[in-house]
């Protein structure tokens, strides 16, 4: 278990060099913002599930569960970013406590039921927690500059 435990720590401190150093240019692949230490957490319980199942390492379920719950709660607090971005009138406090059951549900079921079942319950969580965060913008050009193209396409067509 010590040595699940330090793979963690160091997968972590692996994604978060990555994420901090590199975040923006994934987040313009993506088209959304990147937080390092949420993307951190994800990219570690899901290099964790994929070692898990493939049978490369063996990793006990509960530290999954673990990072899984750590995602709940990050999502959570993503939910006045999702009424911002997503333009919804829903109480705050109700979306984050639904969140957190629901979340803490799923994580239950994936640690002491059934690994899939848990992890297809898990996926909306996921989503929600992709839906909220905020989409980059994308410098748009001048009206002046496009009208300046479009004159200049106009007389080259002639």
């Amino acid at each position: 278990m010590v040595r699940q435990i330090f793979l963690v720590l160091i997968l972590q401190l692996v994604f978060f060099t990555f994420y901090y150093k590199f975040g923006f240019k994934v987040a313009s692949i993506i088209g959304r913002r990147v937080c390092p230490v949420c993307f951190t957490v994800g990219s570690a319980w899901l290099t964790l599930l994929i070692l898990r199942y493939t049978g490369v390492f063996p990793i006990n379920k509960f530290l999954i569960a673990l990072l899984l719950a750590e995602s709940v709660v990050g999502v959570s607090y993503l939910v006045e970013e999702f009424m911002l971005v997503r333009q919804t009138k829903l109480s705050e406090p109700v979306l984050k406590l639904g969140i957190i059951i629901y979340g803490t549900l799923a994580v239950s079921i994936f640690s002491f039921f059934n690994d899939l079942f848990g992890l297809i319950l898990f996926a909306p969580v996921i989503t929600f927690g992709f839906l909220s965060l905020t989409p980059i913008q994308k410098p748009e050009k001048p009206k002046k500059q496009e009208s300046s193209i479009l004159e200049s396409k106009l007389k080259n067509c002639c």
